[in-house]
């Protein structure tokens, strides 16, 4: 385990990978790192899921991951003993793997159970639009509490209202269960001051908000994706 202090400009130091360049630049030494690749086959996901980023000043880069015919289940043992000497709880296999990806290359992720995302209207395609929360929208995240939202802060939502706080906590309606067989995983870059006031308005920091504040580089998303 390495017990790292950081102070707040040291955010880029907040994953295995990201402290691994901060020491291979330090010393001259070489970065000895694979990129990830997966395998992808079926029908192309744009014809499953629409998606729209309807504020690109606070929304980068948003990149999507359909995986299908899943079991969720508990991670297997050498996953949940990394977690906890990391400070965190394990949940199940597929929240575990967007956490142990985040510690690994700093990007947070985020789960949705496919199949109770809405579309813009009955019987269409799932759709995922980030935008600004309108006044006096509310919206109940994973700890089920109910949120205040103003009009600053950044929400994904689907055809039938909120189903996350951008970059700081799902929301329960979409949240992955036992019964979850399909995923969309969400790897998206959200710009640090919005991201930093709104989990401060809130009171609700997370691992996610620790990282994102601090800023990602949009180019993590596809990487903890493929990763993922």
């Amino acid at each position: 385990v390495l017990d790292i202090d950081l102070t707040p400009n040291l955010g880029r130091c907040l994953s295995i990978v990201g402290a691994a360049r901060e020491v291979a630049a330090l010393t001259g030494q070489p970065l000895k790192l694979t990129e990830p690749a997966m395998k992808a086959e079926g029908s192309p996901i744009a014809d499953q899921v629409e998606i729209e980023i309807a504020v690109p000043d606070l929304c980068s880069r948003y990149s999507a991951t359909l995986i299908k015919g899943v079991k969720v289940s508990h991670s297997p043992m050498w996953m949940q003993q990394r977690l906890r000497a990391a400070g965190m709880r394990p949940i199940n296999c597929i929240v575990d793997i967007t956490n142990y990806v985040m510690l690994e290359w700093g990007q947070p992720l985020h789960a949705f159970d496919y199949d109770r995302l809405r579309g813009r209207h009955d019987n269409e395609k799932p759709v995922i639009i980030v935008r600004r929360a309108k006044s006096g929208e509310k919206m109940a995240t994973l700890d089920g509490v109910e949120r205040d939202l103003t009009g600053d802060m950044l929400l994904i939502v689907d055809g039938g209202g909120a189903v996350a706080i951008a970059g700081i906590m799902g929301g329960l309606e979409t949240e992955v269960n036992q019964s979850t067989t399909n995923v969309l995983l969400e790897s998206a870059n959200f710009d640090n001051l919005n991201n930093r006031r709104t989990a401060e308005l809130l009171k609700l920091p997370s691992e996610a908000s620790l990282r994102f504040g601090r800023g990602v580089p949009p180019e993590t998303t596809t990487i903890a994706a493929r990763r993922a």
